[in-house]
């Protein structure tokens, strides 16, 4: 045998015995299943264990969340606080009423009863008329006097009745209905008529006058943060009856003592135009309706003309009847007073 061959059959022979010593390490079937068991119970037992791990986790976090919520309220307040004193007002107004709950609710149907006083201002003024002097006397003279009134303080009082409604989150506009009665010091003035017949020819006149306003008025509120409480603007358009009881007009110069010029007819009284304007505040008086306002207006009474009797004394010159003309009137005014809606 040559060296060669030896060498092929020794190789097969060491085979041979590497597979039969492999063969007897294989395991069988039945232990590969044991060991399959086993691995499965040691990884359910590992998941149980996580899962019970992570809920013990959870609680933890719950509890300790829930002890440390009521230190931090306060601190969360306090730091809201310090962010909007920190902050301009007008961002600051915004902050605080982010989220806040307004009124939900308008008036609806109300009424209210008011009163105050306030200043007028003074107007031009004229009187006009005729003296019916005779021919001999130099024929009719012509009077076309002018001045001017003084200023003074006026009281009123009066009421109105409206309807309000909602219109979207912040407004609430109403239509409203009033009236209310205007009175004051009386209005006095010097009235000179230029005349190439007298070196001087001068009234003194007073005016006791008593306003009547009656006004269509558009209002509208608007909703705060601040409960109860609702500012408004408004402005009306309407007619006043202006009356004017005992007037006097005495002749100055040249002077004629005890001769009152209107004593014919010293009462007048005419319809004109009104206008205003106001701002004011109401607050709810809790829950039962009723509610207190105050308020600034703006009152304009137009031009007026008022007719008075003539001049009728013996031994005087007889007359026309008197017409005094009034400019326009301003009134700056304050009121309060108490209303209730239903």
């Amino acid at each position: 045998m040559t060296a060669r061959k030896c060498f092929i059959m020794a190789a097969g022979v060491g085979l041979m015995t590497a597979g039969a010593a492999h063969a007897e390490h294989i395991p069988s079937n039945a232990e590969l299943f044991r060991m399959l068991k086993a691995q499965q119970q040691t990884i359910s037992e590992l998941r149980a264990e996580l899962k019970q791990a992570k809920q013990e986790r959870h609680a933890e976090t719950l509890r300790r969340a829930r002890e440390a919520a009521p230190a931090a309220r306060p601190a969360g307040r306090d730091a809201a606080k310090g962010a909007v004193a920190a902050t301009p007002p007008a961002q600051a107004y915004a902050m605080y009423t982010k989220g806040s709950v307004l009124p939900a609710s308008s008036r609806g149907a109300y009424v209210g009863v008011f009163g105050g006083g306030g200043v007028r201002s003074g107007t031009s003024a004229s009187q006009l008329g005729t003296a019916f002097f005779t021919e001999a006397q130099g024929g009719p003279l012509a009077v076309d006097a002018t001045g001017r009134t003084n200023s003074g303080g006026v009281g009123f009082g009066g009421a109105h009745i409206g309807y309000e409604w909602s219109y979207g989150k912040y407004l609430q506009p109403a239509l409203e209905l009033e009236g209310f009665y205007l009175a004051g010091n009386q209005q006095r003035a010097t009235l000179s008529n230029p005349t190439v017949r007298l070196d001087e020819h001068a009234f003194s006149d007073t005016f006791p006058s008593r306003t009547t306003v009656l006004l269509a008025n558009m209002v509208v509120g608007f909703r705060t943060p601040y409960q109860g409480f609702t500012p408004y603007i408004g402005g009306g358009i309407g007619a006043a009856n202006v009356s004017i009881k005992g007037a006097t007009s005495t002749q100055t110069d040249p002077a004629e003592p005890g001769i009152n010029h209107f004593n014919a007819n010293p009462d007048s009284q005419a319809w004109t135009f009104a206008a205003q304007a106001k701002v004011g505040g109401r607050m709810a008086l809790g829950d039962s309706g009723a509610y207190l306002f105050g308020e600034y207006r703006y009152l304009y009474v137009g031009a007026v003309n008022q007719v008075f009797g003539s001049t009728v004394y013996p031994g005087h010159v007889a007359t026309s009847p008197w017409t005094a003309s009034f400019g326009g009137t301003s009134h700056h005014l304050a009121a309060a007073g108490v209303g209730f809606s239903f």
